[in-house]
């Protein structure tokens, strides 16, 4: 496959200034909204953080990556582009076009674009491959089809659904907002892979804004015309996207509400009672919704009964695929087994890839996150026990919440996916929920995180500087 992108041109150096300054002002703006002194410094920390992220990513893109799913939404949109130059009437055509088919108007611009097997049009013939180059025209038109400008957009979406993630808990815990900064907005995995022209960025950035906008609704009761907006518009993303994201994310949240419910039931008897009926209720509920929502054509492949008799096969084909094109980047777990399936799904997203797996320097960002989960992890339940490691959720719906979403995406990614470059990806919506399940399993228990975390925050939001 030979891929003719090139992402870096002379004018992305007068472009991306003022593609700074534009998205520098949506943030200040956001930022002088903010009461608090410290989150209005914590704003910029991680604009800032973010762009340093962006401008990474775009250089690696061009120096280090041969190929990959950037290059394909790229030059996906470069087409889109092509099309409505040749007829400014195709911009209507793009808007009500979900995907390719071999007789859609656009197909000739995709078909004959250069790159070899006829590989772009045979990509965008899947709805959730063609939305990325479908979003990334509006930036592209803007920026002169910059890449580093459209990576910009995309990630600063991901930024703002950071953001929100971090207000989402920081309305409960406001105590530890430099600890849930780093969940959210710092862990260096999440911010690089939500930091370009890929799904990731998108499905990430729809999360946070979700969440955030239930909190508006449920608790703070204020802007909901806009917060249904925001979930109108991040569920209909999460849906042709990666609908599985939205499955575990609407499971985990029936589950929040049925714990927030119970809580306010006073009588203690009864509260046991309904806890139990929470658990089954959540069980229930969260069964038929994946059902009726994986009944739906775009999402069969999703269902219960369907997952574990697919994972095996689904492995077994990117095996094939890694070790010829990554090479010793892949890794293999018992798939034929559900409890070790589930298990080795759940080590290999959190926890892997050690330190005798890293083969390349990409690989440094996922090692460093999963070593500060592994000994965390390892360090709470040395103090508290296992069965309270996982017990204690029970008790606080938020932390059950974080834990649901957390270990059912690390097994529905885990278990599919043969690949740490993939996996590094695709994990980084739950790699914060485990972090933040972590922080509140610690505060919950009254244990002291260690010394050496203590410094990480002290490193990554520091106290003097983002303090009254």
């Amino acid at each position: 496959m030979t891929l003719l992108v090139n992402f870096l041109y002379t004018k992305d150096i007068v472009l991306f200034p003022i593609c700074f300054l534009v998205f520098f002002f949506i943030i200040r703006a956001k930022a002088n909204n903010q009461k608090e002194e410290r989150l209005k410094k914590l704003y910029y920390q991680a604009f800032y953080f973010k762009v340093v992220c962006v401008i990474l990513f775009t250089l690696i893109s061009q120096f280090y990556f041969k190929g990959g799913d950037t290059n394909l939404y790229y030059q996906a949109t470069k087409d889109l582009r092509a099309a409505i130059a040749d007829n400014q009437d195709n911009i209507w055509t793009i808007i009500r076009t979900d995907k390719l088919t071999i007789n859609h108007p656009l197909t000739t611009y995709f078909y004959y674009d250069n790159f070899e097997q006829d590989i772009t049009y045979n990509y965008m013939i899947s709805a959730s491959n063609f939305l990325p180059g479908k979003l990334a025209l509006l930036p592209s038109l803007l920026f002169g089809n910059s890449y580093i400008c459209i990576n910009m957009f995309f990630g600063f979406f991901a930024l703002g659904g950071a953001i929100r993630l971090f207000k989402t808990f920081y309305y409960f815990y406001p105590r530890l907002w430099r600890h849930l900064a780093v969940a959210c907005l710092f862990l260096p995995g999440v911010a690089f892979w939500s930091a370009a022209l890929l799904k990731d960025p998108i499905t990430f950035g729809c999360i946070g804004f979700i969440l955030y906008a239930l909190i508006q609704i449920i608790f703070r009761k204020q802007k909901i015309a806009v917060s249904v907006i925001w979930i109108l518009i991040c569920c209909y993303l999460l849906f042709n996207i990666k609908i599985y994201i939205l499955l575990v994310l609407a499971l985990s949240l029936v589950v929040w509400f049925f714990a927030e419910f119970n809580k306010s039931i006073k009588e203690k008897v009864l509260r046991y009672i309904f806890t139990a009926l929470t658990f089954a209720g959540s069980a229930v509920v969260g069964y038929l919704l994946l059902n009726y929502l994986t009944s739906l054509d775009a999402a069969r492949e999703y269902k219960l009964d369907t997952l574990l008799n697919s994972a095996e096969t689904q492995r077994r084909g990117y095996e094939i695929i890694n070790q010829t094109l990554q090479g010793d980047s892949h890794f293999t777990i018992n798939a034929g087994n559900p409890v070790l399936l589930f298990f080795g799904s759940i080590v290999a997203t959190f926890f892997r890839p050690f330190i005798w797996e890293i083969n390349t320097p990409i690989a440094l960002l996922s090692a460093f996150e999963s070593a500060v989960f592994l000994f965390l992890t390892l360090y709470v339940i040395f103090k508290r026990g296992l069965i309270r490691f996982f017990t204690v959720s029970f008790s606080d719906g938020r932390i059950l919440m974080c834990f649901i979403f957390a270990f059912v995406f690390a097994f529905a990614v885990g278990s599919s996916t043969a690949n740490f470059g993939a996996l590094s990806r695709y994990k980084i919506p739950c790699t914060p929920f485990y972090l933040l399940f972590l922080l509140l399993l610690y505060n919950k228990k009254e244990l002291p995180l260690p010394r050496w975390f203590e410094r990480i925050v002290d490193f990554a939001v520091p106290l003097k500087k983002t303090s009254k």
